[in-house]
């Protein structure tokens, strides 16, 4: 008897629902608008976006990539900017605004003078490295002609002893300088050069689909729990009205 209970109150709520079958198609319709309205309202503030992807290379210097350091060194902008900074070694620049012209005409402002900050220490760079190596190229000739010297005296057996100290000395330093030398030139073939991956700007992205798709959820949902209320009210006046 609870059985047949149970499918008779089943049947009664999906009849029920049968009735009312067009609040399930104005009440999700409904909630999806106000999902839309309420998604623009919040989310969708600017009408274009810009994106521009900076390779930092080997350039590790703290006011070249750190974002706050490279908020204070670009020039002002209307624009709303964020600037993300990942470990490996990538500037993701993003400016929102509602003017195209004004969001290309900043974005490129933006990533050229900071693609120029970025080559202009990535050469001081390199310069600075490429003159330590010759000097030390250099002091690496002036050494083996020292060596070869005191090889020479040895082999002739004329060297004293404070010149063998000497000659020692001068191997030592010979050997550290080549060295030095040579993890200069090894750091030098695996250095990286910022560069500018990319850089566009597009409509920004409204989340409708999303937005809708949420709506129409909830308002199904919200349509079951709307209908099964309103019917157990209904039974249950039916029920006190009889009694």
């Amino acid at each position: 008897m609870a059985t047949e209970k149970q499918k008779f109150v089943l049947y009664e709520y999906l009849l029920f629902f049968w009735k009312k079958k067009f609040w399930f198609l104005f009440v999700p319709l409904a909630m999806a608008l106000i999902s839309v309205l309420a998604g623009h309202l919040f989310l969708h503030k600017y009408n274009y976006t810009g994106k521009a992807i900076i390779f930092t290379g080997s350039v590790n210097l703290k006011s070249l990539t750190d974002p706050k350091n490279i908020r204070a060194n670009l020039p002002h902008v209307k624009n709303k900017l964020d600037i993300v900074v990942t470990e490996d070694k990538y500037v993701k620049i993003t400016l929102k605004g509602d003017d195209k012209t004004s969001v290309q005409n900043e974005l490129r402002k933006i990533v050229s003078e900071y693609n120029h900050d970025l080559q202009q220490h990535s050469k001081q760079r390199l310069d600075v490295t490429n003159e330590r190596l010759h000097e030390l190229d250099e002091y690496k000739k002036d050494l083996q002609l020292i060596v070869e010297h005191y090889n020479k005296k040895l082999d002739s057996q004329q060297l004293t002893l404070d010149q063998l100290d000497s000659a020692v000395k001068a191997e030592e330093l010979l050997t550290d300088t080549m060295e030095k030398a040579s993890r200069i030139r090894n750091n030098l073939v695996f250095y990286e050069e910022p560069s500018v991956l990319s850089e566009n700007v597009s409509k920004s992205k409204t989340y409708t689909g999303q937005l809708i798709a949420i709506g129409v959820v909830l308002g199904i949902f919200l349509t079951f729990i709307i209908l099964i209320l309103m019917k157990y009210v209904l039974d249950a006046r039916r029920y006190y009205q009889h009694d």
